[in-house]
């Protein structure tokens, strides 16, 4: 086959070496070139390696064992490991030529990706498959299942019937949950789930239909059915409301998602936001409708944001020095009330590190930073290079501080109230008080630094409410209230 691809190879064995030499002419015969047809299978296959099955161990308190048809038996703490694969229980039987072994009573199954209780287990150590009547444990560090009626063979898990929930939220009734039907799990890469719904305690809020979550945790990705639970919120401009937000993947990988979220309050309505994200090596972008609250300044106020396109740069750490740099930019047409509709396009980046310890509970981080925006309306420009630094000191157990400062130096100016930024230069300090376990009161205060005015003196309260946190905060120089209610799995 080769000569015939190859005519003018030529090939010599040990004994030829010396005519080699000696001829100065060699005659090489040429086939005629034509491709022979190849089984990719069978040539395949000839080449597979089997690897030995793992052996299994079993260890218990009272141990019987019959060489004759294989049959054993196990009493008090049996333990069985076969590779990764772990089963712990009281009672063991079954057969070793046969390798199926059953349980009775509570048995734990643990392996790389899952740890697992369950009740009257059937194990076969052949083909690592397993059943239970009853389920319940963790499939990855992310997802929380119980149920009935499962399985798992070739590592891909099945439950008749069941809930799934995060981590934080397990309890008896969990605080907010997915129940389903025939629930596939495919450990370390996603789980599907049929006549889905979604519950908070014993209120079903909506049902779903098929639903499908990762596991992989890539791309920091969360369940979406559960972002979308209403979290309650407070403050004085706003009123009361609900919060929240769904990532959906829009296709295998992950990397193409939909991006919605809502906020609906009692004095300003509803606010949505309708985005298209792609995920890319050089970074992430966002495209779509938004209707968004300010965060440069502590007004609560809210803009339009149509069409909008975003970038997200990757992080660029510096080696291992811990510093690295954060970098985005975007471009839209912008409204608020009471300005004109215009375009803007900016950029920002900013460097900072992690905390760098200094003393016994004490660490410091500075960071620094440049911000441009061009705007349309009254064709405004801004610039604001930036930089800070923050000192956080713990006491003891329960008593910290922070001590903080930073320095906009900004030139120009923005048409819109939006992204306005409140007092530029500042100081301040703040104090935290662990009262119990589950509560925390802290003190914040800051002082502008242009008139040495007291910007900001605030009480907040923050409880812990099992799998969510609620922060109740009332800002005495404004005479305001705030609530805010944050998830431990999914908020961040």
């Amino acid at each position: 086959m080769i000569a015939a691809l190859l005519p003018l190879t030529l090939s010599a064995s040990a004994a030829d070496t010396a005519k080699l030499h000696t001829d100065k002419v060699m005659a090489v015969p040429v086939t005629e070139k034509k491709i022979l047809p190849v089984d990719l299978d069978q040539a395949a296959a000839s080449q597979d390696v089997v690897l030995p099955q793992q052996p299994v161990h079993m260890t218990a308190d009272t141990f019987f064992a019959r060489n004759a048809d294989g049959y054993v038996k196990s009493r008090g703490n049996v333990d069985i490991k076969q590779g990764m694969d772990e089963v712990h229980a009281n009672y063991v039987e079954g057969n070793m030529k046969s390798g199926v072994y059953h349980t009775k009573g509570p048995v734990v199954y643990v392996n790389e990706t899952n740890a697992l209780t369950g009740q009257d287990v059937t194990y076969n150590s052949q083909n690592g498959s397993m059943s239970m009547d009853k389920v319940e444990g963790f499939m990855g560090p992310t997802t929380y299942i119980r149920g009935t009626d499962a399985e798992m063979y070739d590592n891909i898990g099945y439950v008749k019937h069941g809930l799934i929930t995060t981590p934080h939220a397990v309890a008896k009734t969990p605080d907010y949950y997915i129940t389903g039907d025939d629930i596939r799990i495919y450990p370390g890469e996603k789980f599907t789930a049929e006549n889905t719904a979604l519950w908070f305690k014993h209120v079903r809020l909506f049902t779903y239909g098929h639903y499908e979550g990762r596991l992989d945790n890539k791309n920091k990705t969360k369940h979406y059915i559960f972002t979308l639970l209403p979290r309650p919120t407070y403050n004085s401009d706003d009123g009361i409301g609900v919060r929240g937000y769904a990532d959906v993947p829009l296709n295998q990988s992950g990397d193409l998602k939909f991006h919605a979220s809502y906020a609906l309050n009692s004095k300003n309505g509803l606010k949505p936001a309708a985005q298209i994200q792609k995920d890319t090596k050089i970074g992430s972008f966002r495209f779509g409708y938004s209707k968004e609250e300010s965060t440069d300044n502590d007004d609560n106020i809210w803009a339009t944001k149509w069409p909008e396109l975003e970038y997200f740069a990757p992080r660029l750490h510096l080696g291992d020095t811990g510093i690295y740099i954060d970098s985005s930019a975007n471009w839209g047409r912008w409204a608020e009330d009471g300005v004109k509709t215009g375009t803007h396009k900016g950029f920002r980046t900013e460097i900072t590190h992690t905390p760098i310890p200094l003393w016994q509970r004490a660490n410091v981080r500075f960071f620094a930073g440049y911000r441009k925006d061009w705007y349309s309306t009254d064709d405004a420009q801004r610039r604001d290079p930036y930089s800070g630094v923050i000192l956080n000191q713990g006491i003891n157990d329960r008593l910290w501080t922070s001590f903080w400062y930073k320095k906009h130096n900004v030139s120009g100016y923005t048409p819109y109230r939006f992204d306005t930024l409140d007092d530029p230069r500042q100081h301040g300090l703040s104090i935290g008080y662990v009262l119990t376990p589950r509560d925390t009161v802290i003190f914040s205060w800051a002082q502008d630094l242009d008139d040495d005015h007291i910007s900001d003196r605030n009480y907040t309260w923050v409880r812990d409410l099992h799998s969510f946190i609620a922060t109740i905060t009332y800002k005495q120089v404004d005479k305001e209230w705030q609530v805010k209610i944050k998830a431990k799995d999914f908020d961040f």
